[in-house]
């Protein structure tokens, strides 16, 4: 951090903090790249300095740390100068690596998804067919739209935050008629890429719990917005600190953590990202007992909304396979989270939480009474402990072939209960999409 005179300030410097409260200003945000010349002048007027990073700083204002040495990145020197060394490139995180619709997997997940829009043995499997049927080419043009923003914020264009936004608001009217349409659709037309299905993941949770504590309208589209956007800042962390399986480095944690300061700088310079959106980011990594960063905000500070952000970035990060440790089950990463409830979260909303997201979701490992295991397709919204299930294993644990499914709620099943939920990995389920088989 380098303290820099008011009147030495310029347009790209990262003003971290000024001498005085930041409620003396009227910035939306707490720490911020300057980008007008009526910031430098309400700075000018209301302090004498300021605590600049030159780490977030952009053009020839940011001073990039590697290996213990600092590097400026000036414009390039005269044709009849030395130039100094390169400093060593660390490849940054790529943005979205597709795979081909053509492949095996990609394949299977057609066919399952084929398989629900198909069912018609009950009003339930029916509205979820048809939700399927309507929500699927909505839901594809969300991705589409997410992956040509992600692409114009890192080349620097403006980026079409409308279709965004009617892709938020598709899919919050698609939870309110069936949220398992939309649970099925983040599974089956995943891109196999983290970054980009975990946006979809956070934006969709967030989306859930906003609406059953009552958020509707533009609170409520602002929220799922910002879970999609939350995280592009991490396409400028290096894939080898992404990667690493080891302890982080404090310098390497720190890079990882400026992630937030990133997203901000990129999507600061997009016209139509509200406020509020912005905001959400800023703060979604604080904790409520002030654990969290960069600013160790806690309990109101932080606003309800990047509180339920941090909680559901934390809920969908366990459902994955990360580089130093597996991906937990549903009841696993509840668990985990629920231990934090009173320190990171608020009891209250680590409690509304665990309401919104149920008992068994779709996709979820049960183990019935019966011996069979089977994968939950659909929650009943009435009977929580009563799903609707596709039998993969029989009693003997041995493969069931095609598609055989049971409704708890039936009468010819009621004698038949969940009698535990499995790990994602239990009996070896875990090495494919096994539910497609």
């Amino acid at each position: 951090m380098e303290i820099v005179a008011v009147a030495d300030l310029k347009i790209g410097m990262f003003v971290a903090e000024p001498d005085c409260a930041w409620t003396e200003f009227s910035f939306a945000l707490q720490g911020f790249v300057i980008s007008s010349p009526e910031q430098v002048e309400q700075f000018q007027q209301k302090c004498r300095f300021v605590y600049v990073d030159r780490s977030r700083s952009l053009n020839e204002f940011h001073l990039v740390k590697d290996y213990g040495r600092d590097y400026a990145l000036r414009p390039p020197v005269d044709s009849g100068a030395v130039a100094e060394p390169e400093p060593p490139v660390r490849r940054r995180q790529p943005l979205f690596e597709m795979q081909a619709d053509s492949d095996k997997r990609q394949q299977r997940r057609r066919r399952f998804l084929t398989f629900l829009q198909r069912q018609n043995d009950s009003e339930h499997s029916l509205a979820l067919a048809r939700e399927l049927s309507y929500m699927e080419p909505r839901f594809d043009d969300l991705q589409n739209a997410l992956q040509r923003s992600f692409q114009a914020v890192s080349l620097e264009r403006s980026m079409d935050v409308g279709s965004v936004r009617e892709g938020v608001r598709d899919m919050s009217g698609s939870l309110r008629r069936n949220p398992d349409a939309l649970m099925w659709l983040l599974r089956l037309k995943r891109m196999d890429q983290y970054s980009f299905d975990h946006a979809m993941d956070v934006s969709v949770y967030l989306l859930m719990l906003g609406a059953h504590i009552g958020w509707r309208g533009l609170p409520l589209l602002e929220l799922g917005m910002a879970g999609l956007l939350q995280d592009v800042g991490k396409t400028q962390v290096p894939v080898d600190i992404l990667a690493k399986t080891e302890p982080l480095t404090p310098e390497e944690r720190e890079l990882v953590r400026s992630h937030v300061a990133s997203s901000l700088e990129l999507l600061c310079s997009q016209s139509h990202i509200p406020e509020n959106v912005l905001l959400t980011i800023a703060r979604h990594h604080e904790r409520w007992d002030g654990s969290g960063y960069p600013r160790q905000l806690k309990l109101d500070e932080l606003g309800l909304a990047a509180e339920m952000a941090g909680l559901v970035d934390s809920f969908c990060a366990m459902l994955k396979n990360k580089p130093y440790r597996s991906a937990l089950g549903h009841q696993e990463a509840l668990e985990e989270l629920y231990k934090l409830r009173d320190h990171q979260f608020s009891p209250g909303l680590m409690e509304q939480f665990v309401q919104c997201v149920g008992l068994y979701p779709v996709g979820t490992l049960l183990e019935l009474s019966s011996g069979e295991v089977g994968i939950v397709i659909q929650q009943n919204r009435v009977r929580r402990s009563r799903p609707r299930v596709l039998i993969m294993l029989d009693a003997d644990k041995q493969e069931v072939r095609g598609y055989r499914v049971i409704d708890l709620n039936e009468p010819a099943h009621q004698a038949c209960k969940v009698a535990r939920a499995l790990p994602h990995d239990a009996y070896g389920l875990a090495s494919h999409d096994y539910y497609l088989g």
